[in-house]
């Protein structure tokens, strides 16, 4: 199995708040995380993942305040959606996701991503 991380300096903005954006705002929101994560990716010289590759996911977020779990889980949907647009996972179907795992700690505002490749 194999192992990729890579850390984006954003904070985590809660479900409530992106629920409240307007589209545009949450497109361009995406459009920052996807340029972070293609940024990261050519830095530590991760590879996209091949078609249909099935992966493993950890997101720890670093917060000064926490959010609750739904609230945290929901605002990292751009997030998600930009690490599919950039090849770090292939799809967020549970089919190749599985299950992510969301965890929150206090600490100055980043997201740690750890992908793990699994075995077809």
């Amino acid at each position: 199995m194999k192992i990729n991380s890579i850390e984006i300096p954003i904070e985590i903005i809660s479900r409530n708040q992106i629920d409240k954006m307007h589209w545009a705002k949450k497109a361009k929101l995406r459009d920052t995380y996807q340029l972070l994560v293609r940024n990261q990716m050519a830095l530590n010289k991760i590879e996209r993942v091949e078609d249909g590759q099935k992966c493993g996911l950890v997101l720890i977020g670093y917060r000064k305040r926490s959010l609750d779990f739904d609230n945290f889980v929901g605002g990292c949907k751009q997030l998600i959606d930009a690490l599919t647009r950039e090849g770090f996972i292939w799809d967020d179907n549970m089919k190749y996701l599985g299950i992510p795992t969301f965890i929150q700690e206090k600490g100055e505002p980043s997201v740690t991503i750890t992908r793990s490749i699994l075995p077809s």
